[in-house]
C-alpha cells in the first residue's frame, strides 16, 4: 500500500435549515453537523469545517429560533446577493424558485 491508499478519510455532514431573518428581511442558513457516526459536532469541530476568516464572526452558534439546538448560523447580511444568485442560477437553467 502505498500513502495515499493508508489515508482515511471522516466524513461530516450537516443539515441545513432555512429561516427567515425579519430584522434583515432576508433568510438565514443554520447548519447542524455530524460525525461519521450520526453523532451531533461539538462547536470547535463545526469551525474546523468553516474557513477561519469567517468562524465566530459571519458564522457563530446560536439557538435556532424553532429546534432551540444551538446550531452554526451565517449571518444574514449578505445573504440577499447569495440568494439572488442562487434564484438566478435556477432560472437560467429553466426552474422557477418557490417558497414553501
Amino acid at each position: 500500500m502505498n500513502q495515499a491508499e493508508d489515508t482515511v478519510h471522516k466524513v461530516r455532514t450537516y443539515d441545513l435549515s432555512i429561516t427567515y431573518d425579519f430584522y434583515y428581511q432576508t433568510p438565514r442558513l443554520w447548519l447542524l453537523g455530524y460525525d461519521e457516526d450520526s453523532n451531533v459536532l461539538k462547536e470547535k469541530e463545526m469551525f474546523e469545517d468553516i474557513m477561519a476568516d469567517y468562524a465566530k464572526k459571519t458564522v457563530t452558534i446560536e439557538s435556532h429560533p424553532h429546534l432551540g439546538n444551538k446550531q452554526a448560523s451565517i449571518h444574514p447580511c449578505n445573504h440577499a446577493k447569495v440568494m439572488k444568485k442562487i434564484i438566478d442560477t435556477i432560472q437560467s437553467n429553466g426552474g422557477t424558485a418557490q417558497v414553501h
